[in-house]
C-alpha cells in the first residue's frame, strides 16, 4: 500500500472547502467544530485547528467568538473592466451606473450614475527594489511615488501605487502625476507631451494575501487575498513608469476585452 507525505489537514480542509463551495454549507451555516472534525475525519487536533484556520484565512468561514465557525456570506462579485489604459493610476475602470430600486418591472429602476472619486498622493522616494527591478534603476535610485484610491460611491475599489524615474520628468510640466496642464490624464498622454512615446504596456496578475496597510485602505481583513497586478510602461524597450494595482479578489472580477480586426483589415 503506497504511502502519502501530505499533511494530514488538507484532507478535512479539501471536503470542508467543497463542501462550501458546492452549496452543502451554504453561506450563513455553521461549520463542523474542532472537536466534530476530530470524530468525524479521524484526525488530531492540530490537523482540526490548521484546516479551520486556513478557511478562515481564505475567507470561506468566520469565527465567532463563543458560537463558532459559520460559512461567510461574500458579497456578489462586481467586474473591473480593463478598458481605460490612460486612466489615472490603473487601467481598470468600475461600473459607472447601477440600478436604482423602484417599482419597475423586475424591481429595479432606472440607472442612476455612481460617484467615483480618487484619492492621491505624491512624493519623491528612493525606489523600492521590486520597483526599481521593473524600471531598470539603480538600488538607491529616486522616483515620483504616487500612491491612488479609487471609490465608487464611498466604496474603495481598488489602491495603485506607481513609480516613474525622477529624472525622466525632472524640470517638465508633468512632473508631478497629478499636477500641471495634464494632471489625471494617464502614463500614455503624459509622456507623449514630453516626447517619450509609450509603446509597449504589460502586465502580470497574481493573487496574494493583502498587506495590512493595503487591507486598512481596502477595508478588508488583513490577510483577505487581493489581486495584484503588476504594470510596466516601455518606450523603445526602457520602463518609464510601474505600478501595482490591488484589488479585493471577493469583490471583483477583472475582465479584459481583446478587440479582433476584420480579416482583410
Amino acid at each position: 500500500m503506497g504511502t502519502t507525505t501530505e499533511p494530514v489537514y488538507l484532507r478535512v480542509l479539501e471536503d470542508l472547502r467543497s463542501r462550501i463551495r458546492s452549496g452543502l454549507l451554504a453561506p450563513g451555516a455553521r461549520v463542523p467544530s474542532r472537536n466534530a472534525i476530530i470524530t468525524n475525519y479521524g484526525v488530531g487536533e492540530t490537523a482540526a485547528k490548521h484546516a479551520l484556520a486556513v478557511l478562515i484565512a481564505e475567507g470561506l468561514i468566520e469565527a465567532r467568538p463563543g458560537s463558532g465557525c459559520y460559512v461567510r456570506r461574500a458579497p456578489a462579485a462586481g467586474y473591473l473592466e480593463h478598458d481605460r489604459p490612460q486612466f489615472p493610476g490603473s487601467p481598470f475602470g468600475v461600473q459607472e451606473t447601477v440600478a436604482a430600486a423602484g417599482d419597475h418591472a423586475g424591481g429595479a429602476g432606472p440607472s442612476v450614475p455612481r460617484r467615483l472619486t480618487w484619492e492621491h498622493q505624491t512624493e519623491q522616494v528612493t525606489a523600492p527594489p521590486p520597483a526599481a527591478a521593473r524600471l531598470g534603476l539603480a538600488l538607491g535610485a529616486v522616483a515620483i511615488m504616487t500612491r491612488y484610491l479609487m471609490r465608487a460611491d464611498g466604496e474603495p475599489v481598488q489602491l495603485a501605487t506607481s513609480y516613474e524615474p525622477a529624472d525622466l520628468t525632472a524640470g517638465t510640466p508633468v512632473a508631478l502625476p497629478e499636477q500641471g496642464p495634464l494632471a489625471g490624464r494617464g502614463v500614455i498622454e503624459r509622456m507623449r507631451s514630453i516626447g517619450v512615446a509609450v509603446d509597449d504596456v504589460t502586465e502580470e496578475v497574481s493573487v496574494r494575501p493583502a498587506l495590512l496597510a493595503e487591507a486598512n485602505a481596502l477595508a478588508v481583513r488583513a490577510g483577505a487575498v487581493v489581486f495584484a497586478v503588476e504594470r510596466v510602461h516601455y518606450c523603445a524597450a526602457r520602463a518609464v513608469e510601474t505600478a501595482e494595482v490591488v484589488v479585493p479578489a471577493d469583490r471583483f472580477r477583472l475582465r479584459y476585452r481583446f478587440p479582433v480586426a476584420p480579416v482583410g483589415s
